[in-house]
Order: structure tokens, then C-alpha cells, then sequence
């Protein structure tokens, strides 16, 4: 009497590559389509698709991972069940990415449709979350490393109402510049609380100061960044 041998669990490149498949399925998305809306190389893409590449780097998994809105350990899961769970309630969404010396340019924030930008940045939310259609991707600033590493964007929203907490886009009215803060409510005082070490806590005046903007989401790594 023979018996037929156990089954072997799929290797983590074949884990990736069948549920790369699956979410792209889900979203009705293709590998150049997906390569291009979060700024990897296509061939990057490709070669997780079909299993040919051996080791991933984490970086990468991660872009992946967040854009879907799933963990690493779903992505390379050798359960596709955990992918159709984790997935099934979320919803992309493509923001303008503003550079902080395009920030004093725009007329009003609050006003501005960004018909004609060329630059943009996918997001992946859960289905339940939702933000408005005003908003766009900011980059953080040199001055704000290593607490906010290079590439870490900030997903802006001009129209949410600010609350006690948020980090905000302070729009300085003396000179038309622009700041990120920490915003502190303490009834009856609003003050600003720095994101970097060498600056102060300055108290919200409405003469001085405008909300520009609430940062409703951090994206702790840069979705350019080149990979193998």
C-alpha cells in the first residue's frame, strides 16, 4: 500500500507571487498598472508576480503592503485566506503631492481642485476611513529628521476641523510660510507645539496664523525609492 507524500507549504516567493495576484485580481489592477501608481520599478513588480525574485527587500514588501493596506505578514502569508480578509474593506485613493516651496503658490487651498497636477500619490484606506477631496501628500523636511525619516509624507486635509492632538499645516500670515505643529488645545489657549527639538511652542493667534490644513494620515517611508 503506497502513500502519497505530504504536501509542501509554499515557499514565501510563491506566497507573495499568489497573493500579489490576488490583490491586483481584487483591485482590477495589472503589474504595470500597480508598478506605476506606487512608484517602483516595473520589473520590480514583475518578478514578485512570478516568483522569480528569491529575496525581497522589506522596503519593498512594505510599499506593497501598505498600498493595499495590509501587513507584511498577510502579503507573504501561505493562507490566500488571510488576503481576502484583510483586503476586502479597503479602498484607494490618489492625492496631489505639493512640495513645500509650491505650498505660498497656491491661491487657496481649500479652493484648489489640482485639475492639471502631474504629480500624485496612491493611499489605501480602510473602508470605513474616507478623506476629502481637497487634500494632497507633503514631504517632510530635513529639519524634521530622524523623528520623520526622509520620504515620510504627510496626507493633508484642508477641510477637516482641527482637534486637540492633530498635526496641522500652520500658515504663517506675516510672510506667507508655511509650518507643520503639533496642535495643543487647553481651553481657552490653542498653542503650537514644534515636531522638531530646537524650536519653541508658540501660542495660535488668528491674526498671525491660519490652519491650513489637518494631517489626517503619516506614510513612513518614501514610495519612490528604487528597488531590485
Amino acid at each position: 500500500m503506497s502513500s502519497s507524500a505530504p504536501k509542501k507549504a509554499p515557499t514565501e516567493q510563491q506566497s507573495i507571487s499568489e497573493n500579489l495576484a490576488l490583490l491586483l485580481k481584487q483591485q482590477g489592477l495589472n503589474a504595470n498598472q500597480l508598478a506605476q501608481l506606487i512608484g517602483l520599478p516595473m520589473m520590480t513588480v514583475r518578478r514578485l508576480l512570478s516568483g522569480e525574485t528569491e529575496d525581497p527587500r522589506v522596503s519593498t514588501l512594505k510599499i506593497i503592503a501598505d498600498y493595499f493596506n495590509i501587513s507584511i505578514d498577510v502579503l507573504i502569508s501561505d493562507d490566500p485566506r488571510n488576503i481576502i480578509g484583510a483586503s476586502q474593506h479597503t479602498k484607494s485613493y490618489s492625492v496631489p503631492r505639493i512640495t513645500w516651496e509650491t505650498l505660498p503658490k497656491l491661491h487657496a487651498l481649500e479652493k484648489n481642485h489640482f485639475i492639471d497636477w502631474t504629480d500624485w500619490q496612491s493611499i489605501s484606506l480602510n473602508e470605513k476611513d474616507s478623506i476629502g477631496i481637497h487634500s494632497f501628500a507633503l514631504e517632510s523636511r530635513p529639519s524634521m529628521y530622524p523623528r520623520f525619516p526622509k520620504g515620510t509624507l504627510f496626507i493633508i486635509d484642508p477641510d477637516t476641523t482641527p482637534t486637540d492632538g492633530d498635526i496641522v499645516l500652520i500658515k504663517i500670515k506675516d510672510n506667507n510660510e508655511f509650518t507643520l505643529r503639533e496642535l495643543i488645545i487647553d481651553p481657552p489657549d490653542w498653542r503650537l507645539s514644534p515636531l522638531i527639538t530646537d524650536s519653541n511652542t508658540i501660542d495660535f493667534c488668528m491674526d498671525k496664523h491660519e490652519i491650513a490644513g489637518v494631517s489626517l494620515l503619516t506614510i513612513l517611508y518614501n514610495a519612490k525609492l528604487s528597488s531590485h
